[in-house]
């Protein structure tokens, strides 16, 4: 796309909000072909927005409402509001690095915790873009900078109080979880980011593997497994080099509404399963977040909320009381059947159930054969969990929320 002086100046004089409210029902492609009036750059971008504004709205609301600019690359590639805020709420100084601008979600929530961000992306036209954005959105502390990492970090005699890294995961290959497979690469680049600032912040794949982070990164001092409701969206590392310890590991689900919840254990505790636990004896079905889980945390975490864990390998518990903000799913129990075909297929019929919500974990059978088996569709208002006890024998739970 041009980049010329002129098309910047169409950017920022372009009725965005105006445009979205005409063409909301067209498809991006529609629009294309309808289109001939404009150019083929300004045409181009103008489909992306159709195709990506409403799912904007959700992700980065307050982007969405000024009517801001995206590239279909950035906006995936972006943090959501709720995450980019959780992130600066743990740091605040006088002037953050950011390696990897992108669309700058991450760039206006350090604002608000920083006096000064310098953030760098070597894409010349989404930092147009992004620029114009951030006047539509009243931000004056954000100095953009078309350039790589590695020529920054190169040329620079600045100090910072943070260095932030949301490296390209994407490959022609798929998506990567090495900090190696990373652009930039953080491990080539680690010896310059020390020598201008003493700590990194990594967001990284929620896919990445926590012991290998804790063999690579030596000066490893925390990580912060966050997730949404349903799942980890992201994994934060933040590297101190004036540390050498074993990392804390903390569990945060961000919610609407500013809500977190939070679990960071102090003394963590070996995942240990209560000796002879008696589904029957129980109220309560949970399922620990996968952030939880992630963290391997979830021993710890059943101790602390008086939990029972039903096997160290299928990761649900038991228990009389629901716990107040728990971190996952809540059920009551309305019966456990040991695993029989001929009994649960009575079972479900004397409770006229044709519909359920069938999960598993440590479960030989997986839940599209298990469907089949008790001719099950999806959905509903009973759910029903397949796992195995500690010592091996498969039990269904059929629960309700």
């Amino acid at each position: 796309m041009s980049t010329t002086l002129n098309f910047s100046e169409l950017i920022s004089q372009f009725d965005l909000g105006q445009f979205l409210t005409e063409n909301k029902q067209l498809s991006a492609e529609k629009y294309l072909l309808s289109r001939k009036d404009n150019t083929k750059e300004l045409n181009t971008l103008l489909a992306q927005q159709i195709s990506i504004y409403l799912k904007a709205e959700s992700k980065i609301p307050t982007f969405a409402l000024k009517h801001c600019w995206f590239t279909s690359k950035s906006y995936e590639q972006a943090s959501s509001e709720s995450s980019a805020l959780f992130k600066s709420s743990l740091f605040k100084g006088n002037k953050i690095l950011d390696l990897s601008g992108g669309l700058g979600v991450d760039d206006w929530a350090f604002s608000k915790s920083f006096k000064q961000v310098i953030s760098l992306d070597p894409d010349e036209f989404l930092n147009l873009l992004v620029r114009e954005n951030f006047k539509k959105l009243n931000i004056q502390n954000i100095n953009r900078l078309t350039s790589s990492a590695e020529d920054f970090l190169e040329n620079s005699e600045e100090s910072f109080d943070l260095i932030f890294l949301d490296a390209d995961r994407r490959s022609e290959s798929g998506k990567v979880f090495f900090l190696e497979q990373g652009k930039p690469n953080y491990l080539e680049i680690e010896k310059k980011c020390e020598l201008v600032c003493p700590r990194v912040l990594l967001k990284l794949s929620p896919m990445v593997d926590l012991t290998y982070l804790k063999k690579t990164l030596l000066h490893l001092s925390k990580i912060w497994i966050v997730g949404n409701k349903y799942e980890v969206k992201e994994v934060l590392a933040l590297v101190d080099y004036n540390q050498k310890n074993e990392p804390e590991i903390e569990a945060v689900i961000v919610g609407d509404e500013s809500k977190t919840l939070h679990f960071n254990p102090k003394n963590h505790k070996e995942n240990t399963v209560s000796k002879a636990v008696q589904p029957a004896e129980f109220s309560y079905f949970f399922e620990p977040h996968p952030c939880i889980i992630k963290g391997n945390l979830h021993g710890t975490y059943a101790k602390e909320n008086n939990l029972k864990l039903l096997s160290k390998q299928s990761l649900y518990y038991l228990g009389d009381q629901i716990p107040e903000n728990f971190m996952g799913r809540s059920f009551r129990i309305i019966q456990s059947i040991n695993f029989s075909k001929t009994s649960i297929k009575k079972y479900l019929k004397e409770n006229n159930i044709k519909q359920a919500n069938v999960s598993k974990r440590n479960f030989p059978l997986e839940v599209t054969a298990l469907r089949k088996m008790f001719e099950l569709n999806e959905g509903g208002l009973d759910y029903l969990f397949f796992t195995c006890k500690e010592n091996g024998e498969k039990q269904l739970f059929h629960c309700k929320k």
